[in-house]
């Protein structure tokens, strides 16, 4: 059941972000979600996640498209599932075409029947220069 879930949400991550439907990206999470980007910025509930991703979907990622898979995911608690969504994005503006790697947390709770992310953390991947 877990990996149904993690999956469906991964593969609407992935919908929502290829098509730049910021508004779609936002229902996949609870109203009072929070979600900390890649720059460690902390956002504070669903319409300031949708808000700041239509923001950078207007610039730096206007063009990209990206790919979230699960990597992991379970159920630790009867309705609270946590889930690991590595992700490449191509065609950030600045990246001279490389692929943006990134490991996104996820924690997945059931409320009123509706699974729905209620946390997210989301970590640029880099090469280590050592």
């Amino acid at each position: 059941m877990d990996v149904d879930v993690s999956s469906e949400i991964s593969a609407a991550l992935t919908s929502a972000w290829n098509q730049h439907d910021m508004k779609a990206f936002g229902r996949l999470f609870h109203v009072d979600a929070a979600f900390v980007n890649i720059r460690g910025g902390y956002l504070r509930g669903r319409d300031e996640i949708e808000q700041q991703h239509t923001v950078i979907h207007a610039g730096v990622y206007k063009d990209s498209t990206a790919q979230f898979v699960v990597e992991d995911s379970r159920e630790v608690v009867p309705g609270l599932i946590v889930a690991h969504l590595p992700s490449e994005i191509q065609g950030r503006e600045g990246t001279n075409g490389e692929t943006q790697r990134a490991l996104m947390t996820l924690a997945i709770e059931l409320r009123d029947s509706d699974w729905k992310i209620v946390a997210a953390h989301n970590t640029l991947v880099v090469t280590p220069t050592d």
